[in-house]
C-alpha cells in the first residue's frame, strides 16, 4: 500500500471540546453569586451589628407625672418659686485639684422636645486626685424628688465614666431630672435637666 493510501485511510481524531468558553461561562456565574451574597451581607450587616433593639420600660409612670404636675400646680398657686435648672452650654470645664466632679448631659439636652421612648446620658467628669464612685449615682424626678434610681439601674449602663439609658418610657409633658453622683473623696455633683416629650402620633 502506497504512503498515500495509509495517510487517506488513517481515522481522524476528534476535535476536543472548546474549555475556554464553559470556563469562563462558570467563572462569570461564580462572580455574580458573589457579588449578590456581598450585596446580602451588606444588607444586613448593620442590624446584626446592632443587635436586638433595647425592650422598652416605664421610667416615669403616668401616676408619677400626675402627682408631680398637682406638686408644680400647687407650688405655682402658693407663689413657691420652682428654681430655674441650670444651663449648662457645651462641655464643662474639667474639674481641677479639690474640685467636686462634674455631670454633662449628652440627651436630652435642656428644654428640647423628645419622643418617648428616649435614650438618656450623661458623662461623668472627676477632678485628676479623684474617682468617680458609680454606686453613688442617684436620679431624682421633679419637685417631689421621686427616687428612680433602682428603676433606672436595672436598666443603665453604670461606670466611672457615666451612664447610658436606652429605650426610658416617659409620659406627655415637661419632666425635670436631677443627676447626682459622689466621687472617693466625697464630694457631689449635681446636674438637672428639664425636657418636654412630644404626645405620641
Amino acid at each position: 500500500m502506497s504512503e498515500d493510501a495509509r495517510v487517506t485511510n488513517t481515522p481522524a481524531r476528534p476535535a476536543r471540546p472548546a474549555r475556554a468558553p464553559c470556563r469562563a461561562a462558570a467563572r462569570r456565574a461564580l462572580l455574580r453569586g458573589a457579588w449578590a451574597c456581598g450585596l446580602v451581607w451588606l444588607t444586613l450587616a448593620p442590624a446584626v451589628a446592632a443587635g436586638p433593639a433595647a425592650p422598652a420600660f416605664d421610667f416615669v409612670t403616668e401616676a408619677e407625672a400626675r402627682r408631680e404636675a398637682r406638686a408644680a400646680a400647687a407650688a405655682a398657686s402658693a407663689g413657691a418659686a420652682v428654681t430655674a435648672a441650670p444651663r449648662t452650654r457645651g462641655v464643662p470645664q474639667p474639674p481641677g485639684p479639690g474640685d467636686a466632679p462634674a455631670i454633662e448631659v449628652i440627651t436630652p439636652t435642656g428644654e428640647a422636645t423628645v419622643a418617648s421612648p428616649l435614650r438618656l446620658e450623661a458623662t461623668f467628669r472627676p477632678a485628676p486626685d479623684a474617682r468617680i464612685v458609680p454606686d453613688s449615682f442617684r436620679v431624682l424626678y421633679g419637685l417631689l424628688k421621686i427616687d428612680l434610681t433602682e428603676r433606672l439601674q436595672r436598666q443603665a449602663r453604670l461606670s466611672e465614666r457615666g451612664l447610658v439609658v436606652e429605650a426610658a418610657r416617659m409620659p406627655q409633658g415637661t419632666h425635670r431630672l436631677l443627676l447626682r453622683v459622689a466621687d472617693d473623696k466625697g464630694r457631689v455633683a449635681e446636674q438637672t435637666v428639664v425636657f418636654h416629650v412630644a404626645r405620641r402620633p
